[in-house]
């Protein structure tokens, strides 16, 4: 284990965290803020009025944007990266959840870049610095607040940029506010959450054992605070687990220090959600069972060790492959317990778009997905069946 960290992040975590931000602004001299941001509840919790008296007692200017929408396009971030050039911006600040937060990273590293901000996301070129960002969390579950991670969406391409320049400087996270997130869209980030200590677990390097035990107990306490979640949404406490939780997850550079994440489940759902406008926390539920139940016929060793150590499988009496199975079915169950769809047929995926989908992963057979046991298309297409 020979590694570097360092977060340039700061989270202010609780109720009233709000009242920091115009120490945060000071500290970072804004001059010209940048607020994006969707829906009424940004007004209705009182956020933008709050916002906008604070960047008025330090003397800074606000342009703001609300047109934010999930699976965040490209051609909103070009207006806003002129937008933010014309205003001569030095702080994004965005409210909401992980769209808002892609939205505003995205904005960040397009603003210094001097060609087409989509370069950075397909590969063309690597972005080498940013504009100071900063988010107000309203939902838990991406972990969006804390990572190094933006997803935008060109067409149907959807493309994810990871590069440690994008964290964001600060993150403002008061549970208070995800009370009036709507239960649909909670649910499954609860779920996303969850999932979101499996794709570092689900490691094809000699692992960790630190890191599994960090991960197995991180997973754990979602499962426990999903489950309270899903019998009272409104319980003031477990939003609060669930707000830590997603700040915690994402920052798996030290939960899961030296494994090479899977992201098997995520790279599939980017294509679903780019091709269907699919919520990304329905997309993992309806095809995460049928990964790991396809995935195990061949190398179950992993997720028979999660099922063991998690849902109590018994090792002596099941064989990996059974013990793999145990963990496909406790997910599913979860999921179902959510509320939220377990099949591709329940969020609107048509089945004869299999084959295009898996050659969109694929680049029609020529590369494979993910890297704890990378799917080739037919692997694909057997995933999307068994999911349908």
């Amino acid at each position: 284990m020979t590694f570097e960290y360092h977060s340039q992040s700061k989270l202010v975590f609780g109720a009233g965290a709000l009242s920091n931000l115009e120490a945060l602004l000071r500290e970072r001299r804004a001059t010209s803020v940048l607020l994006v941001y969707s829906g009424d509840y940004v007004f209705d919790l009182g956020i933008r009025d709050h916002i906008v008296e604070t960047v008025r007692s330090i003397g800074a200017t606000l342009i703001e944007n609300g047109d934010v929408v999930p699976n965040p396009r490209i051609e909103l971030v070009r207006g806003l990266v002129a937008q933010a050039r014309e205003h001569q911006v030095d702080v994004v600040l965005a409210v909401g959840g992980a769209s808002a937060f892609d939205t505003a990273k995205a904005v960040g590293v397009g603003v210094p870049y001097a060609g087409d901000v989509w370069d950075l996301f397909d590969g063309t070129a690597e972005p080498t610095e940013t504009l100071t960002v900063g988010v107000v969390s309203t939902i838990p579950g991406s972990g969006s607040e804390v990572s190094d991670c933006a997803v935008l969406q060109q067409g149907q391409d959807k493309r994810a940029l990871e590069n440690r320049i994008l964290i964001p400087s600060f993150a403002i996270v008061d549970p208070e506010y995800s009370r009036t997130a709507p239960y649909r869209y909670q649910a499954a980030a609860v779920a996303d959450l969850a999932v979101g200590f499996l794709e570092p677990y689900f490691t094809a390097k000699p692992h960790i054992e630190a890191a599994d035990r960090l991960l197995e107990g991180g997973f754990k306490a979602a499962l426990a605070a999903g489950r309270r979640f899903a019998r009272d949404p409104q319980d003031s406490a477990v939003r609060a687990e669930l707000h830590w939780l997603s700040a915690t997850m994402f920052n798996h550079c030290w939960l899961a220090t030296g494994s090479e994440n899977d992201w098997t489940t995520h790279r599939v759902e980017h294509e679903l959600g780019g091709e269907f406008d699919v919520i990304h926390g329905e997309g993992i539920c309806a095809i995460l069972p049928s990964i790991i139940r396809h995935v195990a016929e061949r190398r179950p060793e992993r997720y028979a060790q999660l099922a063991v150590r998690v849902f109590g499988a018994d090792p002596y009496d099941l064989t990996p492959r059974e013990a793999a199975n145990v963990l496909a079915d406790e997910l599913e169950d979860f999921f179902k317990t959510l509320r939220l769809p377990v099949s591709l047929r329940q969020i609107g995926v048509p089945r004869e778009a299999i084959g295009h989908i898996a050659d969109q992963l694929t680049h029609a057979g020529e590369t494979t997905v993910g890297n704890y046991s990378p799917l080739s298309r037919q692997d694909v297409v057997a995933v999307l069946e068994r999911a349908y």
